[in-house]
């Protein structure tokens, strides 16, 4: 005897979704089977599932399948071969009792009062009910030993199901508004309804088809989380858990909101190198309490929009992606290139004596806006070992082969920033000697 165990049976439902499109599925149903019933098909489990992952306790399993081949016209009348069939006329819907013999290349019945032949019949075939081991849709099969257990618990991974989060910053005069939603995927093939809900942030190894994910713990806080979601700490992770349980469909996507923020204040600059064509738009948040935030933030997408005052209307200005961003530090928006903002590099002059090479470089930054603006220059030295001779303003080490400008230009001015660079390859030669 077979007993089925369907999401009716469901106790508790729980899901715990990960960044890269897999989720562990974590259940508890009733179970009361007879005495007689060895074989369980445990139904309503995802397409997706990894079948190498299923944990079951409550009741000790011998064997263990995954049945997903689903019953098709074919193999429905392979399972009545030696069956009693009713063969229903088309046109006096009389019925006629028949022993079903084969299906192979053909129908070959057998009448169960005269015991004749029949090949092929005209007219319908009806079969009695459905045997219990025919599953229509994707089961787990069981071998059980029988047990006295009330309940079973069931967890597996599945594939087909992600979360990711996402966020609108609006940007006003001089201050913005964030949001951030958790958005879920789900295309696992499996509908989970009432389900309790956690996303863990962090990308946890997985090796898959020949590739290794990395582990990027990231360490949150529930400062300014909205009260849809609980954070605590887990392992090198932290889990946002949902208040509640919520559905999630299957072939649906969800978004659920966990964050909000207003009235924070931000940097708007434009950035510049030799190698560029335009200056880049870039914005610039501090992730800090003093500035509405201190929230560790998910990775994900940022669209940003700004108010139109003059004509009281919100637009699209652009959108960049995050990483997993922690308290206290910066974020970087790349959200497109200026219009109004002209920069252009040259190199005013280039000698070279005995071990020493001299450049003489120059910026030129035209502000054609109607308000000043904040310009970034990035200049990359390809020598290791270099002095600034001379330079018109101050600049800033930020590596071995970088430095950067920082220029405020006002409305219709043009700036020129210059400096000289010295390079000494006997230093470069000498480390090169020694190593060969």
């Amino acid at each position: 005897m077979v007993y089925k165990s369907s999401s009716a049976n469901t106790q508790n439902l729980s899901l715990t979704i990960y960044n890269d499109n897999f989720a562990v599925v974590k259940e508890t149903r009733d179970y009361a089977p007879q005495e007689n019933e060895t074989i369980v098909h445990y139904l309503d489990v995802a397409k997706k599932i990894e079948t190498d992952s299923i944990i079951v306790s409550g009741v000790e399993v011998r064997e263990l399948n995954y049945d997903f081949d689903l019953v098709d016209k074919s193999k429905l009348l392979e399972k009545y071969r030696d069956y009693t069939v009713l063969l229903q006329d088309s046109k006096t819907k009389e019925k006629t009792e028949y022993r079903l013999l084969s299906v192979s290349g053909g129908l070959v019945l057998e009448n169960a009062a005269t015991k004749e032949i029949v090949l092929d019949p005209a007219g319908e075939i009806i079969l009695p009910k459905l045997p219990d081991e025919l599953i229509v849709k994707p089961a787990l099969v069981w071998k059980v030993i029988p047990s006295n257990s009330k309940s079973i618990n069931v967890s597996y991974i599945t594939k087909g199901i992600s979360w990711e989060s996402n966020y609108v910053l609006k940007l006003k005069n001089e201050t913005f508004d964030l949001t951030g939603w958790v958005e879920i995927e789900n295309f696992s093939g499996a509908a989970f309804l009432d389900a309790k809900l956690k996303v863990l942030a962090g990308d946890v190894s997985r090796v898959e088809e020949g590739r290794t994910y990395e582990i990027e713990p990231v360490v949150y806080s529930l400062t300014n989380m909205e009260e849809h979601f609980e954070e605590k700490p887990f392992a090198d992770y932290h889990i946002y858990t949902l208040k509640g349980t919520t559905t999630l469909k299957d072939n649906q996507k969800k978004q659920i909101k966990f964050i909000h923020v207003e009235n924070g204040t931000f940097k708007r600059y434009y950035e510049f190198d030799s190698y560029s064509e335009n200056p880049k738009v870039m914005l610039e948040i501090k992730n800090s309490v003093p500035n509405r935030m201190g929230i560790p933030l998910p990775k994900g997408k940022i669209k940003v929009y700004q108010d139109d005052v003059n004509e009281n209307t919100t637009e699209f200005i652009g959108e960049d992606r995050i990483a997993h961003t922690t308290k206290d530090e910066n974020i970087s928006l790349y959200i497109g290139n200026a219009f109004d903002i002209v920069c252009e590099s040259k190199i005013l002059k280039r000698y070279k004596m005995k071990n020493y090479e001299y450049e003489k470089h120059e910026y030129i930054l035209k502000n054609r806006k109607s308000e000043s603006v904040l310009i970034k220059i990035n200049h990359y030295i390809s020598d290791r070992f270099w002095k600034i001779e001379e330079s018109t303003d101050e600049f800033k080490s930020v590596d071995a082969n970088h430095i950067e400008f920082w220029a405020e230009v006002a409305s219709g001015e043009e700036k020129t920033i210059s400096f000289g660079i010295t390079s000494d390859r006997s230093i470069y030669m000498e480390i090169k000697k020694s190593d060969d």
